[in-house]
């Protein structure tokens, strides 16, 4: 009995002075950690939206994106540059635009926002396609008709939304991955006529009597 309670007593000094001589956590690595939490939040709830944005975009123009993204794999370095030179264009527009009055600049300003919106939703969709065909497509249309899972433009797009969304979490890394993803697919998005091929402006042609 003495034997008993005499090492009980001895573990109990050990988990006290273990207690005390632990390092304890600072009030500095406590907000560190709080910031953390809270950006992972933020980067899975913009990654949540990501992904809505990207089956919705995909069930309603699925043969858009396929295109797009078929263009960005086969040139990747155009669609590169364009975006690069698009998103300058965008930048110095819309400084442009502020020294105009605010009658005329806004409206063009607040259009010119809404393209850009709308170029980079699309282009990144495109990018997320590109990927996931990268990772997992098929190699050939007999393994395609093989396959149960991963097939067609919507499981292409999940993954590639899963994978960059993967990315997204690792600091510094993540970010400058998904910026060079945007240059990438704004530029997809303008290359392609967003997945149309069409012409930006109606051609003219003289009237045939």
């Amino acid at each position: 009995m003495r034997k008993t309670v005499l090492l009980l007593a001895v573990i109990a000094a050990m988990i006290v002075t273990a207690g005390i001589a632990a390092p304890r956590p600072s009030n500095v690595s406590i907000a560190h950690g709080m910031e953390l939490l809270q950006s992972t939040v933020v980067v899975l709830s913009l990654c949540l939206a990501w992904l809505i944005a990207a089956i919705v975009v995909t069930l309603m123009s699925a043969r858009e994106v396929r295109y797009s993204s078929v263009e960005l794999r086969a040139s990747a370095l155009h669609c590169f540059a364009l975006g690069l030179v698009a998103i300058t264009s965008f930048v110095l527009t819309a400084i442009a635009l502020n020294y105009l009055p605010s009658v005329i600049g806004l409206p063009l300003l607040i259009a010119l926002g809404v393209f850009a919106i709308v170029a980079k939703i699309y282009g990144a969709i495109a990018v997320f396609h590109a990927l996931g065909t990268m990772i997992a497509g098929a190699r050939s249309r007999q393994a395609l008709d093989r396959r149960r899972w991963l097939r067609g433009d919507l499981a292409m797009v999940l993954v590639g939304v899963l994978v960059l969304g993967a990315l997204r979490l690792i600091p510094v890394v993540g970010t400058l991955i998904w910026a060079l993803a945007s240059v990438f697919g704004v530029g997809t998005a303008l290359a392609t006529k967003f997945g149309r091929r069409e012409p930006w402006f109606l051609a003219w042609r003289p009237a045939q009597t």
